[in-house]
């Protein structure tokens, strides 16, 4: 971990990395916890990174990080053994939602810079079901995601 602090969760999370080479893709936030998707890659070509960030007090510190996007669950509570289950990746020219589900809810979450992010808060590390891509809403109609 970190002992830099910042005054938001995306300058915590771009701690490390050259700022004219890296561009903040999503955020989801829940009180002083926030999960941060950054495109690393060059122009032209993303490369996905997301990490937890964690604000103490008043100020924001980077937590555990990765490349891949997908399902995945980053523990934010070591001592409770929980933490943030998260789904995220690159969406089709045109997006404007992303729907997704788990444990049997829908739930539409917004696309930015042709990146989507959703993030349930406070979860044991899930041992059978992981969230799962439903489908993009393009020009207002729904697609299914390509399977690859």
């Amino acid at each position: 971990m970190s002992t830099s602090r910042f005054d938001t969760p995306e300058l915590a999370a771009m701690l490390g990395f050259p700022a004219a080479h890296v561009h903040v893709m999503a955020v989801a936030q829940d009180g002083d916890d926030a999960f941060v998707v950054l495109d690393t890659g060059s122009p032209g070509a993303p490369y996905l990174y997301g990490g937890t960030v964690h604000r103490i007090a008043g100020r924001w510190e980077g937590g555990t990080d990765h490349n891949g996007s997908g399902a995945g669950w980053t523990v934010t509570d070591s001592e409770q053994e929980l933490g943030v289950v998260t789904i995220w990746d690159e969406t089709p020219a045109g997006a404007e939602l992303a729907r997704v589900r788990w444990q049997g809810v829908e739930r539409d979450v917004p696309v930015n810079a042709g990146v989507f992010l959703a993030a349930w808060w406070r979860e044991p590390f899930p041992k059978e079901e992981w969230p799962t891509l439903v489908g993009f809403r393009v020009n207002g109609r729904w697609i299914a995601p390509r399977r690859s």
